[in-house]
């Protein structure tokens, strides 16, 4: 997947940066490799299901997608050993994903009851501990020259994703619909349909296109001082909240044992709104997506560009807000869509839904403030070693502006790790690469005033000297 053809100089095009610096691959082979490779993955699994009638390919179709794009060897073009682009912990975190189909499976086998609800139960604990160990640091790979970098994207946007997938099931098994008689606890009818519906649009834009598209906005803030007002806020808000909502909406629809939107799923939501009126689901569903929009965006715009000079302080209140509005979005949507919803579950349904809305809270602030960290870290470094060094000098020059200036005014501790992150990127980064950084970061220190300028200068002293050892 190579970026758009050349412009001719002087055109409008021209004017304006790309964010993906031409030349630059998005992804490297793609058109020549991968793509055919997922065509006889497709034309497969379509025989399966035509052919054989069989609804599982539809899902295991998305799922064996998404694992073919993020384990392919696209390193070995550019003479790239897979492990220095492809870490064990993240490959352990993308195959852990087959636990989804493989669970519908289970539940659709003949196994016994008590097997299914313990197999069950096991999928947002794989979910979401193969989700933290891919955000890890060791889980991400060096720099490597093409855009799209799946170990960087994966695992933020996959503790997002789960930790959510968490609280959803603490709150159903809290308040949802009581089992049924003769069973202590409640586990899906399943359908394949779905949980087709939750990954296509709730688990894949959550995960990677998320991830693509805030890189990209990070991008055009930093190259083109664009989206970041309030329409960029606006757009990333209401993403997050429709993929939380059409992953509710798909579990929904699994634990009924029905296909999206079919007859019964309209028959109970007309019952839920004449038993309780839609007052509530609706207030409270507007509630959760305003405070998203508004205040947790409000927040997040409060922070300010470049990217990298957020604290991990205000990333925990991010992620408080995050839950703050995400519980009512999802109560409220539940309260529309399902009679027997709202009433507090007792014994064994209560005793799997607390630990799982605890655990849930504690992926979707603590998780996921590391990840977010990690992430910022392994972006600066691909910035400084990949992508800035294919821009031209003119964007290289505004973008590095940013960075040193934002380093300078930050707290120490931040400051050093990411000079750290930088030096250790640029060290092995080929030499006409390191030559270059070095000298327009040290041009770009130069411009700013005396007192940032002595901080930063002392800063880089301190990183150099713990890197060279003193010599």
């Amino acid at each position: 997947m190579e970026p758009g053809a050349a412009v001719t100089p002087g055109s409008s095009a021209a004017l304006r940066p790309p964010l993906v610096p031409r030349g630059l691959p998005i992804l490297e082979g793609f058109r020549e490799e991968l793509l055919p490779a997922l065509v006889a993955l497709w034309i497969a699994l379509l025989a399966v299901w035509l052919g054989a009638g069989r609804e599982y390919a539809v899902a295991v179709a998305i799922w064996a997608t998404v694992t073919t794009i993020m384990l392919w060897p696209v390193g070995r073009r550019l003479g790239r050993p897979y492990r220095s682009y492809r870490r064990p912990l993240f490959l352990l975190g993308v195959l852990s994903m087959a636990y989804i189909p493989a669970v519908g499976f289970v539940l659709q086998s003949g196994l016994p009851y008590w097997t299914k609800v313990v197999l069950w139960l096991l999928l947002p604990v794989d979910l979401t501990v193969f989700a933290i160990l891919p955000s890890l640091p060791h889980a991400i790979g060096r720099p490597i020259r093409m855009f799209f970098r799946p170990d960087i994207l994966f695992g933020d946007g996959r503790v997002l994703c789960c930790g959510t997938v968490a609280l959803l099931f603490g709150i159903r098994y809290l308040i949802g619909p009581h089992p049924p008689q003769g069973v202590p606890v409640a586990i899906p009818r399943w359908n394949w349909w779905g949980i087709a519906f939750a990954m296509a649009l709730g688990f894949i834009p959550l995960i990677p296109l998320r991830g693509m598209t805030k890189l990209f906005m990070r991008m055009a803030r930093l190259v083109r001082d664009k989206w970041d007002g309030w329409w960029g806020i606006f757009l990333k808000e209401t993403f997050l909240a429709l993929t939380v909502l059409a992953i509710a909406l798909g579990f929904h629809h699994v634990f009924k044992g029905f296909a999206p939107f079919e007859v019964g799923f309209w028959e109970e939501a007309r019952e839920a709104v004449e038993h309780r009126g839609p007052w509530p689901g609706v207030l409270l569903l507007a509630f959760g997506y305003l405070w998203l929009v508004v205040v947790r965006g409000g927040y997040k715009k409060s922070i300010g560009e470049p990217f990298l000079r957020e604290t991990p302080t205000q990333t925990w209140i991010k992620e408080v807000l995050y839950v703050v509005g995400v519980v009512p979005l999802v109560v409220g949507l539940m309260l529309l869509v399902e009679g027997h919803f709202g009433e507090l579950n007792q014994g064994p349904m209560l005793a799997v839904g607390v630990p799982f809305f605890v655990w849930g809270l504690v992926c979707v602030t603590g998780f996921r403030v590391v990840a977010q960290v990690n992430q910022r870290r392994a972006l600066v470094q691909q910035m400084v070693a990949v992508i800035l060094p294919e821009h031209r000098p003119e964007v290289r020059r505004k973008v590095l502006r940013k960075m040193v200036a934002s380093l300078a005014e930050m707290p120490e501790r931040q400051r050093l790790f990411y000079m750290r992150a930088m030096q250790e990127a640029l060290a092995e980064a080929p030499e006409e690469v390191r030559r270059l950084m070095s000298q327009e970061r040290l041009e770009a220190v130069a411009e700013l005033p005396a007192d940032k300028r002595r901080t930063l200068m002392a800063s880089m002293d301190r990183v150099l000297f713990e890197t060279t050892g003193g010599r």
